[in-house]
């Protein structure tokens, strides 16, 4: 199973460089300058919620945390349900 993975993902991966390949100066710029952005606002986005959780009451933050497991399966079987 591992190896038809790694095969895959070669083929994958020597896909793209094949195309990155015949690229354009301005399209490469274009798809580095896209990925440079969805990484800035990646790192914002995960900055913007640090201090978000500090005034969690105790009962949710068990839930959320020793709790979720246990909610995620109750979820499942409820969604089973319909």
């Amino acid at each position: 199973m591992w190896i038809l993975i790694m095969n895959i993902k070669n083929k994958l991966r020597n896909n793209l460089i094949r195309k990155i390949q015949l690229l354009s100066t301005d399209k490469l710029t274009e798809i580095n300058n896209f990925l440079n952005d969805n990484q800035l606002k990646s790192e914002a986005k995960a900055l913007s919620l640090a201090g978000t959780w500090k005034d969690i009451g105790n009962d949710v933050f068990h839930d959320l945390t020793d709790e979720l497991h246990d909610n995620r399966a109750h979820d499942r079987d409820t969604e089973l349900k319909y």
